[in-house]
């Protein structure tokens, strides 16, 4: 069995793949890793470059695609169904990866038994390089107190975890058909189930920051999709009973991820999106954690 499968987007990605190859084969267990392609239909030639890289670097690839271009959470689903490694892991195919980040991710894990394990992230945006930290909690059992302090202070860095692909597959962990907020849905579903954590307190995930990127855009119908991939995790969590047990956290991540991150998206919306999150969260505003964030309520009146 592979180690991790490395799942990775295809679309329009041509330009970035003699970089990505290269840093793939520097992984230092590049031999029991999987790499899983998965082409979205861009306009460029993506797939067949893949293809003859794979073939130049002899890594162990494997190929698949979308049925028609559905955006980046639909092809890692689709990468998620082809994988075969113990842990799944996502990369961009412009983002590069440390050459421990395999190993040391995968070791952290198998010493704890881990669903999850997680490290840092460094953003590089041009001659820039900052660390993007998510919050520390003991590697080991992910009880309730350490759960609810990580979805309090969280950022939504999901290429900075490797997943236990049974986990995943067991819990009905996937992302929304959308193509904004997808990633954080898909992030916080595995943080509400998973059991066990562990963490690698280095920043090993090279995230490249770059202003034409699907991530940094905005559109008119963008906030529509971020509000309806958090609607799609309450509904997770009332689907396996989560939600009251959990409500408070959940309301809170809401508020803070789907509707201060709509209005940012589209301020001119403001008032169609409180109306929206009213719906989803009768009585949102008396949510303690939210009133307890004066930043969080500071944002919310301002913008």
């Amino acid at each position: 069995m592979n180690n991790v499968s490395l799942i990775i987007p295809l679309y329009n990605s041509e330009p970035f793949l003699h970089s990505l190859f290269d840093n793939l084969s520097q992984q230092s267990i590049a031999e029991d890793l999987e790499f899983v392609f998965i082409d979205d239909h861009g306009s460029d030639d993506s797939l067949r470059t893949a293809r003859e890289l794979a073939s130049h670097y002899r890594l162990n690839c494997v190929f698949g695609a979308t049925e028609a271009n559905g955006g980046p959470g639909a092809a890692r689903n689709s990468g998620i169904a082809l994988a075969k490694g113990e842990y799944i892991a996502f990369v961009d195919s412009d983002d590069a990866l440390d050459p421990d980040f395999c190993e040391k991710m995968y070791d952290a894990a198998w010493t704890t038994n881990a669903d999850l394990a997680y490290c840092h992230i460094q953003a590089i945006e041009g001659s820039r390089k900052n660390v993007w930290h998510n919050p520390i909690v003991e590697s080991g059992d992910f009880t309730r107190e350490k759960r609810l302090f990580f979805l309090r202070y969280y950022k939504s860095y999901f290429t900075s975890f490797i997943y236990r692909r049974e986990m995943i597959l067991r819990e009905g962990i996937s992302f929304p058909a959308k193509r904004s907020a997808e990633d954080s849905c898909f992030l916080t579903e595995a943080l509400l189930c998973a059991r066990t954590i562990a963490v690698v307190n280095e920043p090993l995930y090279r995230y490249q920051i770059r202003p034409d990127s699907l991530s940094q855009a905005k559109d008119s119908g963008r906030y529509i999709q971020r509000m309806e991939s958090f609607d799609a995790l309450l509904e997770f969590a009332r689907e396996k009973g989560l939600y009251d047990t959990d409500k408070e956290i959940l309301d809170y991540i809401y508020i803070k991820k789907a509707t201060l991150g709509a209005i940012r998206n589209r301020p001119g919306s403001k008032r169609k999106i409180l109306s929206h999150t009213g719906d989803q969260i009768p009585g949102w505003r008396k949510n303690a954690l939210y009133r307890s964030d004066w930043r969080l309520r500071l944002a919310l009146l301002v913008l």
